[in-house]
């Protein structure tokens, strides 16, 4: 059996949710922002339960799609986080995170039961006018330093990764309106552990037009 000369370790899924959905999500779930000492507002984490239903009746269908391809079992997923972050005044709107593992000691650690993370945008990266900021958003792109690449936030996409330390991720500046996402974990039933030799290639032969 030949074995593939690619295989993207992101799986992206367009159209997820719809663009009007997406929107009412946003509009419904937005708060408020608290701001620091300096007045600069703060990123916002909320659950919602009825919203987290909606969701994830939307993401269910992929998951025979994810276990395929990533080689899982699905166990389990933990309750959906809506996140919101507000305009940076050029600072990152996320810092560099790793999803399931901290670093300690000269080596990582993993802390969470989580194998896969996955984001869903419910904006949509713009930078030319018209500009609607209950639709757009311009910055927000969701970068992965270890490969030196990202994804602009596309509303309705979703990204599915490994959630280990070779998927270290931040959230750019966010230079007009505000982004915000459907941020979700897998657990997979055993113990995964990602493997680069089963995903061949780079940015350069793991995607057409979605990068």
């Amino acid at each position: 059996m030949t074995e593939p000369k690619s295989k993207s370790p992101f799986l992206v899924f367009q159209h997820v949710i719809d663009d009007e959905l997406c929107y009412k999500l946003a509009n419904e779930l937005r708060v408020q922002p608290s701001v620091d000492e300096d007045g600069i507002p703060q990123p916002v984490a909320r659950q919602s339960r009825d919203h987290e239903t909606t969701v994830f009746d939307l993401i269910k269908p992929y998951i025979p799609q994810i276990e395929k391809h990533f080689g899982v079992t699905y166990k389990g997923t933990e309750r959906l986080i809506f996140q919101q972050f507000p305009a940076t005044n050029g600072k990152l709107a996320e810092q560099p995170h790793c999803e399931n593992a901290v670093y300690k000691r000269k080596k990582w650690i993993r802390v969470n039961d989580r194998d896969l993370t996955g984001v869903i945008w419910l904006k949509d990266f713009n930078d030319a006018p018209p500009f609607d900021l209950k639709k757009h958003v311009y910055g927000g792109k969701l970068e992965f330093p270890v490969y030196n690449f990202g994804f602009q936030p596309q509303v309705g996409t979703m990204i599915v990764y490994p959630a280990c330390e070779r998927f270290i991720s931040l959230t750019t500046s966010i230079q007009v309106g505000e982004l915000q996402v459907v941020r979700f974990h897998i657990c997979a039933d055993g113990l995964w552990i990602y493997d680069p030799k089963d995903f061949p290639g780079d940015f350069r032969s793991w995607f057409n037009d979605v990068v």
